[in-house]
């Protein structure tokens, strides 16, 4: 894809490209990294997939892994990130950002197990960055024992994840809490007294209408059978009518709205999730 517009900065750096062949990589490599940390990702990314010259293969597709990642492209972030080898400089830092990509993205068991590559110097020096990754995508898998396993590993000892590790722990109690809802219990509760299951859902407000709603038609319904004595009276059919479907409505109602306190606060947790292995990963590699 062309861009409409290109600053005069960038129009320079490609004359000065295609002219000067003996340009040092290193310089190069500066001007796509200034490019890269000043959110003009697409710009830096146009100049990758323009030029041959710039950077090696593995500066290169870290350098794209950094832009996508800056522009919230998850998947193609992580596929560059990935491809750095073993012997690239930035080939620590790319595969946890490529790690943590693919947990934005979802992949949450290939997000674990990229580390395996990992030498066990590094394995050691990182220890407890790479068990908190490992730990937050158990988490988001909802894999308490495996959770359990690592997180008791934590030491609690370094100001860049000491309060992300404390967080985690706290997150699982919640998604523990959130596990005991039950949309069946919901129903039930509302079958039993109307409004009741929005009640466990934690919609009083909710609760108290359709309890008022449901009460009323019923004692409409059975004032108007007191008054005709006929289940055939236009009044009693018309009131328990409204009744029923108030009443059926009530039931169906508190089981939505479980499942979708259930959805929104997991999705909550697992945002919470994700922020709290994102930040120390940037703050160790700033």
């Amino acid at each position: 894809m062309r861009f409409k517009f290109i600053n005069c900065g960038l129009v320079l750096f490609l004359c000065q490209l295609v002219g000067f062949s003996q340009e040092p990589v290193n310089s190069n490599f500066l001007f796509v990294d200034h490019l890269t940390h000043s959110s003009k990702n697409r710009e830096a990314l146009y100049l990758l997939d323009r030029t041959n010259e710039i950077t090696s293969a593995d500066t290169s597709n870290y350098l794209r892994g950094m832009n996508y990642y800056f522009l919230k492209k998850t998947d193609s972030a992580a596929l560059y990130f990935n491809t750095v080898t073993l012997s690239s400089n930035f080939y620590t830092k790319s595969k946890f950002f490529g790690s943590l990509n693919l947990s934005y993205s979802k992949k949450y068991t290939e997000a674990i197990t990229s580390f395996s590559n990992f030498s066990v110097d590094t394995t050691q020096k990182y220890e407890q960055l790479i068990g908190l990754m490992r730990a937050g995508n158990y988490l988001l898998l909802r894999d308490h024992k495996k959770f359990d396993s690592i997180s008791a590993g934590f030491l609690y000892n370094d100001f860049r994840y000491s309060n992300e590790q404390t967080r985690l722990t706290e997150l699982k109690k919640d998604v523990i809490k959130l596990k005991k809802k039950s949309p069946a219990v919901a129903g039930l509760l509302s079958a039993v007294i109307p409004g009741l299951g929005k009640f466990y859902a934690g919609k009083k407000g909710a609760g108290l209408a359709a309890f008022a709603a449901n009460g009323a038609l019923a004692a409409m319904t059975f004032e108007s059978y007191y008054r005709t004595k006929s289940f055939k009276s236009p009044q009693f059919i018309t009131f328990g009518t409204l009744f029923t479907f108030f009443y059926v409505g009530n039931i169906f109602g508190s089981v939505f709205s479980v499942k979708q306190q259930i959805r929104s606060v997991n999705g909550k947790i697992n945002n919470e999730v994700l922020a709290s292995i994102h930040v120390p990963v940037v703050r160790f590699f700033k």
